[in-house]
């Protein structure tokens, strides 16, 4: 080859390589690491863009609670927590319910009619499972005009004689009775089982959740120890029927200075011949929703007893909580709280009480805020100048209230007045 030749081919190989380099260069100042790459000014731009223009979060409501005087306990109030109880179904015993829901009752119940005669046998069986009966008690409605002189007496006599401590849910009202006739009717009972049943604690049951201390049905605070509402939440098409615990607040609110509360039966649906359809998850998450309420919002409620049934209504409920495995075990989490007491603690409520006020309070904006009409309920005390509207009703920041200590629980979502 000769020397020309070799020159075009060198300049030929200078080019290429020149042209390599190059785009060598020029793919490498493509091609880099993410932290090399310089933050991108729109993720600083926008950042606090967004928090700049971001709505102010809405008032979060509180309920509010206030330090009452001292109170003397009922027969058996605890001064914490709430008795568990069951009543159960056929073919459940005692000792199986418990395994199953892996923590022992303190109460189970029984319901029957004077004419039924004296249950012995449970009574026994509940002696055997370390737990406190529960009697709800019926007169024939046919006799409602007669006093069954004879068979109450004779029925508290044997209730007695087992010098065990009890509860008696006397004859529940129902609205076809003369109220003059069952508030004598439950009166004589009570003197009754005080002279052979002294260590039975005597309930009256409500009728609905309006009843109150004013109602005609009730008896008296000196003949009632404890009192009892209903509370059963079957399913209907869009949800649940009733919210127990917006069921509970009139009567909750109209009995908790006077009287301990027992929810008798409480009930969740998780089936309904209404459309045959199974809403089990549903059914447990309203469990676990209802049980962990009662501590923080309602705590004169001393006892539950869950009505382990099952098809109990003529819309075909069924609210046991044996039936279906995720309901059972959203119970049996919920009720291992220690708030959930497994046996009696007798003559343990003797002191302060917090009450809970029908009006409420709202955190908002970094303050918390109380009904207007919670000061004004206290004449003597001078008025804050400064007023905030929330929800059509007028409200006080606390921070300008200096002559009541108020706390605010945020996880309770609670307000606590002294």
């Amino acid at each position: 080859m000769s020397n020309h030749s070799n020159k075009k081919v060198y300049i030929k190989i200078a080019v290429l390589f020149t042209f390599l380099l190059l785009l060598t260069g020029c793919i490498s100042s493509l091609i880099h690491t993410p932290q090399e790459e310089p933050q991108s000014t729109e993720i600083t731009i926008d950042a606090p863009a967004i928090e700049t223009v971001a709505e102010a979060p809405a008032p979060v409501p509180f309920s509010v609670f206030y330090a009452a005087g001292r109170i003397t306990g009922a027969m058996y109030e605890p001064a914490m927590g709430a008795y568990l109880g069951a009543w159960l179904g056929p073919g459940m015993t005692k000792a199986a319910f418990e395994e199953l829901a892996d923590k022992k009752h303190a109460v189970f119940t029984i319901e029957l009619n004077i004419s039924d005669g004296f249950p012995t046998t449970w009574i026994l069986q509940s002696i055997a499972a370390q737990a406190a009966p529960l009697i709800i008690l019926r007169l024939p409605e046919e006799d409602e005009g007669d006093f069954p002189l004879v068979e109450l007496a004779a029925f508290a006599h044997e209730l007695g004689s087992f010098n065990l401590p009890a509860f008696v849910v006397f004859n529940p009202p129902n609205p076809g009775m003369e109220y003059e006739d069952y508030v004598l009717l439950f009166r004589y009972a009570r003197i009754l089982f005080r002279t052979y049943a002294p260590m039975a604690a005597f309930v009256w049951h409500g009728y609905d959740s309006s009843a109150a201390p004013e109602s005609p049905f009730y008896p008296g605070h000196d003949v009632v120890d404890w009192v009892s509402l209903e509370a059963l939440a079957p399913q209907g098409s869009e949800g649940f029927i009733t919210d127990i615990p917006a069921l509970l607040k009139p009567f909750y609110l109209s009995f908790q200075e006077h009287k301990p509360i027992i929810l008798l039966p409480v009930g969740v649906g998780h089936f309904s011949r209404r459309d045959y359809i199974y809403r089990v998850p549903q059914a447990a998450e309203e469990i676990a929703r209802i049980y962990s309420s009662l501590g923080d919002n309602f705590p004169r409620v001393r006892m539950v007893v869950y009505g382990n049934h099952g098809i109990t209504t003529p819309q075909g409920d069924n609210f046991s909580l044996t039936r279906e495995e995720a309901i059972l075990r959203a119970y049996s989490e919920v009720i291992a709280d220690s708030f959930f007491l497994s046996k009696l603690i007798p003559g343990e409520a003797d002191g302060p009480l917090l009450m809970r006020s029908a009006l409420h309070g709202y955190y908002y904006q970094g303050e918390v805020f109380i009904d207007l009409e919670i000061l004004e309920a206290r004449p003597h005390r001078p008025l804050p100048a400064a007023v905030k509207e929330i929800g059509g009703r007028m409200y006080v920041s606390t921070n300008d209230v200096n002559w009541m200590k108020v706390s605010a629980d945020h996880i309770r979502q609670v307000i606590y007045i002294q």
